[in-house]
């Protein structure tokens, strides 16, 4: 059957026993290590994924704004444009009333009723007053 132990066996078995047993201890504590080590990175994980999460959200936001600028810069040039074909549009029809109070200025001219010094002096002072008053503006010129 079984052979008894004897005493150097037994210090053997007890020796591997406290070898195992410290073994356990050291895995134990190698184990504690890695899991602290682990939600240490799982945090730091976390982290980076809410980083992400915000960097591709204000990344969205600044697209967004990034079109919308466009969008109102286009229409300022649209306005502008308008703005410069209604300024030359008025600029012809200054040209034009000039040319019709010229035509009836100049017609009236030839009547003798307006060879007087003071018809002459009226109608030239109405001539200066339609000058400025129907004077070209400058369409390039930035507005204010």
């Amino acid at each position: 059957m079984t052979e008894p132990c004897n005493d150097d066996d037994r210090a053997r078995m007890f020796a591997a026993a406290d070898r195992l047993q410290d073994s356990m201890t050291d895995l134990r504590a190698d184990m504690s290590t890695l899991q602290a080590y682990g939600q240490h990175n799982r945090r730091y994980i976390w982290g980076l994924v809410v980083s992400l999460a915000l960097d591709v959200a204000l990344s969205i936001v600044v697209a967004v704004f990034a079109v919308q600028a466009s969008e109102a810069s286009s229409l300022a040039n649209q306005n502008r444009q308008a703005q410069r074909t209604t300024c030359e549009a008025g600029n012809q029809a200054r040209a034009v009333s000039i040319q019709l109070w010229n035509y009836v200025l100049d017609a009236t001219k030839d009547d003798p009723r307006n060879q007087t010094p003071e018809r002459k002096a009226l109608i030239a002072k109405f001539r200066t007053y339609m000058e400025s008053a129907y004077a070209q503006r400058d369409c390039n010129a930035p507005t204010k």
